[in-house]
């Protein structure tokens, strides 16, 4: 059973730590599944899950980079267990998600203004990447929390950070 994935690192540093379920108040903006820390086949096969398992659509943008070629080309073809074949794009497309961006640093490195998920005004991101310190995604004023991606997609699913357990168990 996952363990540790229900940790929500509060803005602005990695070392604010809380459970999902203690910020369960905290109304967000979008979600972010992606970067070279966040963006592995296996985050994007749980954040799958969590969207299979609900059968619900993203209530707030949900922006996805995977964090190589290999694993873009994963999310496109490997077959999600238990979901009847569908891949994790196709599961993400149902649930209203992003189509996945190139691999690529994106949004976690802040970049310019048009960088594909970049936070341009202040707003509250729930991100799988590894950093969260002011203009780390962009804007200064931005708050961004660190998560699995088990929490993050079940964040993007409620429109706040959500214990992904309300939708696997």
């Amino acid at each position: 059973m996952i363990d540790d994935v229900y940790i929500s690192l509060q803005p602005h540093s990695p070392d604010n730590r809380a459970l999902a379920r203690e910020c369960k108040d905290v109304k967000i903006d979008r979600v972010y599944i992606g970067s070279c820390t966040g963006g592995k086949a296996e985050d994007f096969m749980a954040a799958a899950k969590v969207f299979l398992a609900s059968g619900k659509k993203v209530k707030v943008p949900t922006f996805l980079v995977p964090a190589t070629q290999k694993v873009w080309m994963d999310v496109y073809g490997l077959e999600v267990p238990g979901s009847g074949g569908k891949t994790c794009s196709q599961i993400f497309e149902e649930a209203g998600c992003d189509t996945p961006a190139s691999p690529g640093c994106g949004a976690c490195l802040g970049g310019p203004r048009d960088t594909y998920g970049r936070i341009n005004e202040p707003m509250v991101c729930v991100s799988t990447t590894n950093r969260n310190f002011p203009g780390r995604m962009g804007h200064k004023e931005g708050q961004i929390y660190l998560a699995s991606p088990f929490t993050a997609a079940a964040s993007a699913l409620t429109g706040y950070i959500t214990d992904p357990r309300e939708f696997l168990l």
